[in-house]
């Protein structure tokens, strides 16, 4: 009867115990409803962030000696955010993979890109920041290249970005990508192969060429523009899964913007950019 009475009294301490586990573990796995709400709260303080795609494009954007961001498009997004009350995350990559990005990813501005037929249903566009004028260029050493027609231009190799706004515009006039255009990855090489003559014509936004060549350690007076093909509206482009809402908020910090004279100061600063 002892010996019975002793594993009976054991027995009932091992179930206490596995009793009080089971609980604590409980508790530990599922917390108490203040204690989730109050995880809510503290990831809704949490701020926005939103990725901020820049291009190595002088005025536009490009990047100073101590790599810092810096240029027009930049200032622009910097201001545009600060009013937003948006966290910025500043990235610079080469435009197909800024396409690339904005295309598929969330939360993804490019502050400067230029809106086509074809990219309008693709994004959200928040505000217009200039205007462009394409033109195409030859050097002034080669008088012999003489384009008065994009027919003219036709017989040429024309140094382009690849999917770049020039290339796009170019190829809606009639040009054929293989026999025409010779495409690069961004301007550093499209510049590069221009002028050691692996290409008789250069495509570039009028309003930014003097700028671009000089921080590309090229001479502009080296150039002369030889026909004008094209008049369009850089702006500034939201991934459409952003969503509607920070669309709308963006609107709402640009119209601030132009209001309290932030972007007069940056349009003072940027002579060359206008957004009429």
């Amino acid at each position: 009867m002892n010996h019975r009475l002793i594993e009976t009294f054991f027995m009932a301490q091992a179930l206490s115990r596995r009793s009080a586990l089971l609980s604590f573990c409980g508790a530990a796995l599922c917390p108490s409803p203040a204690s989730a709400q109050a995880a809510n709260e503290a990831a809704k303080s949490e701020p926005l962030k939103l990725t901020v795609l820049l291009e190595d494009l002088p005025p536009y954007s490009f990047r100073d000696t101590d790599v810092r961001p810096r240029g027009y498009a930049f200032e622009l997004a910097q201001s545009l955010l600060v009013h937003a009350k948006i966290e910025p995350v500043f990235e610079f990559a080469s435009w197909p993979r800024i396409l690339l990005r904005a295309r598929n990813e969330a939360n993804v501005l490019v502050p400067a890109m230029v809106r086509l037929p074809e990219r309008e249903a693709q994004f959200f566009w928040p505000a217009q920041i200039a205007v462009r004028r394409g033109a195409l260029y030859r050097l002034k050493s080669r008088p012999d290249i003489k384009v008065l027609s994009i027919a003219d231009a036709s017989n040429y190799r024309i140094a382009v970005v690849k999917d770049d706004v020039s290339e796009r515009e170019l190829l809606a006039l009639g040009l054929n990508q293989t026999q025409n255009l010779d495409r690069s990855v961004d301007h550093a090489s499209q510049l590069r192969r221009f002028f050691a003559e692996r290409t008789e014509l250069l495509a570039l936004n009028q309003t930014l060429a003097n700028s671009l060549l000089t921080q590309l350690g090229h001479d502009p007076g080296s150039i002369e523009p030889v026909l004008r093909f094209s008049d369009s509206r850089p702006s500034m482009a939201l991934s459409l899964a952003s969503g509607e809402a920070l669309h709308l908020r963006l609107q709402k910090a640009w119209a601030e913007m132009r209001q309290d004279g932030s972007l007069a100061l940056i349009l003072k600063r940027y002579p060359m950019m206008s957004l009429d």
